[in-house]
């Protein structure tokens, strides 16, 4: 299994505060049977540079030599209109891939603005938006019509393990995962007191309330998601 969403890279966001903190979350994955994570630390354009950016990141990773997992690098990019300043975003999705996991705004209804922007990194940059944790945007809370807007666009969608731990949000998260709106899971750590790194309660969950063929699937998916594979028809052209 692979946690394609993490901030357990430390002091390069509001993740892992120290680099003990960091490798005891690594520890804390190899137990789940995890072996191999994506670094997903937050990059908002509109507070500094990509190359800043891949610079922290770089150093951060660099300091992860004693990780029990692999570590793959990566971002949690907010969408926003200063990201279009850049001529490339390929040091931003996961590694050698060109999956970008993307976060889309919080607190507002989504407007043509959000659909159009998001297309935009598909035709234009030719990256693959896996959208982060589904089930947090007010938007979809009221409608699943902006997840099937996301899906016809070509976005991949990713739930936090979490929603389906939590008992107040678990019947919700378990009927997007039933209906097959979710590609795959994301544990979304970022400590290891508050939130932290839980897969396998989640997958457990799901294989007692929907069986086993969703969380085959979850694996599949992750895998050729950092593999590089396209998971939808329609955008196979730009792997």
């Amino acid at each position: 299994m692979i946690d394609l969403h993490t901030h357990l890279l430390p002091n390069i966001d509001d993740g892992a505060s120290s680099l003990k903190e960091a490798l005891e979350m690594t520890e804390s994955l190899y137990a789940q049977g995890i072996r191999k994570a994506a670094c997903t630390p937050h990059f908002d354009p509109t507070k500094s540079s990509l190359q800043e950016f891949v610079m922290k990141r770089t150093f951060a990773m660099d300091c992860m030599n004693a990780s029990k997992v692999a570590l793959l690098s990566g971002s949690e990019t907010v969408l926003d209109d200063y990201l279009f300043h850049y001529p490339n975003l390929s040091e931003l999705c996961i590694e050698h891939t060109r999956y970008l996991l993307l976060e889309l705004p919080f607190g507002i209804k989504w407007d043509k603005y959000v659909y159009e922007k998001t297309k935009q990194l598909l035709t234009y940059y030719e990256v693959i938006p896996i959208i982060a944790h589904i089930e947090r945007y007010e938007s979809v809370i009221k409608s699943v019509k902006c997840i099937q807007k996301l899906i016809e666009l070509g976005c991949v969608i990713q739930l936090n393990t979490s929603s389906i731990i939590d008992r107040k949000s678990r019947h919700q998260a378990l009927q997007y995962i039933k209906h097959g709106y979710i590609d795959v899971l994301g544990s979304d750590c970022h400590n290891m007191t508050r939130r932290p790194p839980v897969i396998v309660d989640a997958l457990d969950i799901i294989i007692q309330s929907l069986g086993t063929k969703y969380c085959e699937e979850f694996k599949h998916n992750a895998e050729c998601i950092v593999n590089g594979i396209c998971l939808r028809e329609k955008i196979s052209y730009i792997i």
